[in-house]
């Protein structure tokens, strides 16, 4: 089922809380480690955010497509720090995943849903979230 497109500025911020809330969460995670989470959005939002993860804390960081920012597998561009995890899809449907409107094992076997990286690190951080309900 395709996500329904909100270019309104009010869709831009429900995105923008639901990853603040998600950096918050982050936080207090026991699985947290330092390293860069990547998202690679398209459609409404087309751009890049990434959380900087370190010792407890995680900084989000937004580049819109039009400041040259773009999709793309393999190393981030969070700096230095390595990329554990690049999540791609387009920006309606990650919201929905992280707030639990949507199911995020049927949107990543529908193809909805794009993800590299450290797998069994996804799993866990996902499981703590809430955003899977049993391991990858």
């Amino acid at each position: 089922m395709a996500e329904k497109k909100d270019n309104t500025p009010r869709g831009r911020k429900k995105l923008q809380d639901t990853l603040e809330r998600l950096a918050r969460t982050l936080e207090k995670s026991p699985s947290l480690r330092p390293g860069v989470i990547v998202f690679h959005l398209t459609g409404a939002f087309e751009g890049d955010i990434i959380l900087e993860c370190s010792e407890g804390q995680v900084h989000v960081t937004e580049y819109p497509a039009a400041l040259g920012a773009g999709g793309g597998g393999g190393g981030g561009g969070g700096g230095s720090m390595p990329s554990f995890i690049e999540v791609m899809g387009d920006a309606n449907t990650v919201r929905a995943i992280l707030d639990g409107e949507t199911d995020a094992r049927e949107q990543f076997l529908a193809g909805g849903l794009r993800v590299w990286g450290d797998l069994r690190y996804l799993s866990d951080l996902a499981l703590e979230l809430g955003v899977l309900k049993e391991p990858l």
